[in-house]
């Protein structure tokens, strides 16, 4: 994102509004990088890989599931036939903020790890979490002995963590930290942030903005009805916000596809822009012998 739109962003409403114009040209283009996503996507499907890879696959699989939910939910979309539209931010906050915070998530379980202790560290962190949320999220809802070997596999991986090397040599405040299971990863957010050069201003800038559409928040109604905004009618404030998570989440996207590319380099041919091929999806981006079962 460029400084000047930034300062626009924070500001609330750019000086000069998204015409209508500039909003097909901004679909178009995130259009295009959700197609290339996919393609790739699905030319990588399959494939054994490190432990870091496998799961990073997985990661960008989700952040693919939301790209679509994101399109289709753009106004204009030509992924979507309608006879109404439904220019409303809020529709599309939530999957442009999980875009944003899969692309970190992502670039970190792909950055490759100094050894395999590292690598062996990073995963079981990942393991650990998983084990006890599910205590915590399920734990009045599923069976007993489901809840024990949760219990048991969280134990189990806490002892592999004590006894890796690596793991060994980090502060023992997040040692202690990362062994009570409540942390996803071993990089904070803020080393995250630096990993993929994104400035900590403008990216909780960005966060809280989402945040407070994909919540119901103050921003999402103190100015409703102002100018249509907040109404599902077309407005300056809607379209020039859904406008700039287009852009943004384009950016975004498109990186995490460079990532793909380079653990996957066989699979840059079929990044083809709006033309890339992928099923299911619209009839133009669907590989000829879909095309034939469709009639």
């Amino acid at each position: 994102m460029e400084e000047a739109a930034f300062e626009e962003a924070q500001d609330g409403l750019a000086a000069r509004p998204v015409t209508m114009e500039r909003y097909r040209e901004l679909l178009r283009a995130f259009d295009a990088t959700v197609c290339e996503a996919l393609a790739v996507g699905q030319a990588t499907s399959g494939r054994m890989a490190e432990p870091h890879v496998g799961y990073g696959t997985h990661i960008f699989a989700r952040i693919c599931g939301h790209a679509v939910s994101f399109v289709r939910a753009a106004p204009h979309s030509r992924w979507v036939k309608s006879d109404s539209e439904n220019w409303d931010f809020s529709a599309i906050a939530g999957h442009a903020r999980s875009i944003v915070e899969g692309y970190l998530f992502f670039a970190y379980m792909t950055h490759p790890p100094a050894n395999a202790e590292e690598l062996n560290a990073r995963v079981n962190v990942m393991h650990l979490y998983d084990c006890t949320k599910r205590i915590r999220v399920l734990g009045g809802v599923v069976d007993k002995t489901m809840l024990e070997d949760f219990e048991k596999s969280a134990e189990e991986i806490r002892k592999r963590l004590k006894q890796n090397g690596w793991f060994s040599q980090l502060k023992d405040t997040l040692q202690e930290k990362l062994l009570k299971g409540g942390e996803l990863t071993i990089l904070s957010r803020p080393e995250q942030l630096e990993l993929v050069e994104w400035k900590a201003r403008e990216f909780y800038m960005f966060w809280d903005i989402l945040s407070q559409y994909a919540h119901i928040l103050t921003f999402s109604f103190y100015r409703m009805e102002h100018n249509g905004r907040g109404t599902g009618i077309n407005n300056d404030a809607d379209r020039f916000y859904i406008g700039l998570f287009l852009e943004h989440c384009a950016e975004v996207l498109s990186d995490c596809v460079d990532r793909m590319i380079v653990l996957f380099p066989d699979a840059a041919p079929v990044r083809k822009g709006i033309d890339s091929k992928f099923s299911p999806g619209p009839r133009r981006n669907l590989p000829r012998e879909r095309k034939r079962k469709r009639r």
